[in-house]
């Protein structure tokens, strides 16, 4: 087989609108599912079973199907109900809905990693219940939930490349057209998968950087 990676510089272009897109549409997500993932988090863990109850088969349901049928969801069928929606604001609102339940089992356990005996220590210096968990829950279980939190990001990198299913001009989608235009799909393929892997490997580092820092101020 003939191997003509000129191909792959002469679209880069292309391509590189497609990696702009898939960077927007990643940072997106992992910031607006973030804070999403807190507040589930604490709505499953209420002491009130109505908020507890259906929030917990709601996550249930969510993290049972394909993230591609989330995606569809949101896309054709906001439409039906006279919710117009663009690709990228649906591919957005699409993948956090899945991946923020994700995201909010790992805030949980790290919740649970928090001994019992701080929240008792603040119930008796009289911190506010929000107060509490804002300057002493969460600081403490944060630590614990960075490699799980960086594992299900690299799930949003890989999965990123599905909203090209809705007319996303991601790197994936991008690639496609390059492919069908070309018939050089092992190059544009080995180039893309290469971006793929130092976006991974980006989030990889920030959590070795992470640990390290936590590592170090628990030796303090």
């Amino acid at each position: 087989m003939d191997l003509d990676f000129t191909i792959v510089f002469e679209a880069w272009p292309f391509l590189l609108r497609g990696v702009w897109v898939t960077l927007q549409l990643i940072s997106l997500v992992l910031l607006v599912s973030a804070p999403l993932a807190v507040l589930v988090a604490l709505a499953r863990n209420s002491r009130h079973g109505w908020i507890a109850g259906p929030i917990g088969v709601l996550s249930w349901a969510m993290r049972g199907v394909p993230p591609l049928l989330v995606l569809f969801l949101v896309y054709f069928v906001l439409p039906q109900f006279g919710l117009p929606i663009k690709p990228f604001p649906a591919a957005v609102a699409g993948m956090t809905l899945y991946m923020m339940f994700y995201f909010a089992e790992t805030v949980r356990a790290g919740l649970a990693s928090v001994d019992a005996g701080q929240f008792q220590a603040a119930r008796a210096l009289g911190l506010p219940p929000a107060r509490t968990f804002v300057r002493v829950i969460l600081p403490q279980a944060l630590p614990s939930t960075i490699p799980p939190y960086v594992s299900h990001a690299t799930e949003v990198v890989k999965n990123s490349a599905l909203t090209a299913s809705i007319a996303v001009a991601e790197l994936t989608g991008n690639a496609y057209q390059l492919i069908i235009s070309t018939n050089r799909a092992f190059e544009i393929l080995i180039a893309i998968a290469i971006v793929y892997g130092t976006i991974d490997a980006v989030l990889l580092l920030l959590q070795a950087k992470a640990e390290r820092k936590n590592l170090r101020r628990a030796l303090r």
